[in-house]
């Protein structure tokens, strides 16, 4: 498990001083997800930290720093688990809690450990899609670092589409290049580049037609 101490236990504690302060911390969740969680963080990755609430009622702050705060209702989050959303199911089984008062997170987390729930790949393909068509508009008004970052989201959706079409459970974006060696080289080395290159549109248009040319080979339309 991660140590949650430095830069993580310190940028985490204005988010609890939050709920603290808004008399919210007795009945909510904080759980450190994603890179954060896996403690392997690159230059891209925000600390990310998950909030949940049964009314799903949301604390009000300024975003600290390179904090990336997402909220939710507890009843969303497990509905969104049953429809086959692979982020609540990496959360339980990946994610750092921070705060769990009245043991809600304890409980699902083991009751996903004992009966783990299989993320729906074809889920991911709709959200590549999206992010895709987003890529290609961006592309055209010549805004290549939007384009960019959109570009990784959706070779982030591809690339777990097919780790778990492939019956692998991706772990965080940093880890999908080398997840994707024994699945698919090509789109582990085409992730890299997003992450780590200096990318023009020329080299974004080209890798934007390889993730069209993924998407067809997973939901088998024609190339």
């Amino acid at each position: 498990a991660l140590k949650l101490i430095g830069t993580i236990a310190a940028k985490a504690k204005p988010v609890l001083n939050a709920l603290a302060r808004e008399g919210m911390a007795d009945a909510a969740t904080v759980v450190v997800v994603r890179s954060s969680a896996r403690d392997v963080m690159n230059w891209r990755s925000d600390i990310d930290i998950l909030v949940l609430r049964d009314d799903g009622q949301r604390v009000r702050m300024k975003r600290p720093g390179d904090v990336h705060l997402q909220q939710d209702s507890r009843p969303r989050f497990l509905r969104r688990l049953e429809e086959g959303d692979d982020y609540p199911g990496w959360a339980l089984r990946f994610g750092v809690p921070l705060s769990d008062p009245d043991g809600w997170w304890a409980k699902q987390a083991s009751a996903e450990r004992d009966n783990p729930h299989w993320p729906d790949w074809r889920v991911k393909v709709g959200h590549a899609r999206k992010r895709i068509k987003m890529a290609s508009d961006l592309l055209d008004t010549e805004d290549v670092h939007a384009a960019s970052e959109e570009l990784l989201f959706a070779a982030s959706h591809v690339a777990r589409a097919v780790l778990l079409k492939h019956g692998v459970f991706p772990l965080s974006r940093p880890e999908l290049p080398s997840q994707l060696q024994s699945v698919d080289a090509g789109l582990g080395r085409l992730l890299d580049r997003l992450m780590y290159g200096d990318m023009d549109a020329t080299a974004l248009r080209s890798d934007d037609a390889l993730l069209e040319e993924r998407l067809c080979q997973l939901s088998g339309c024609a190339a």
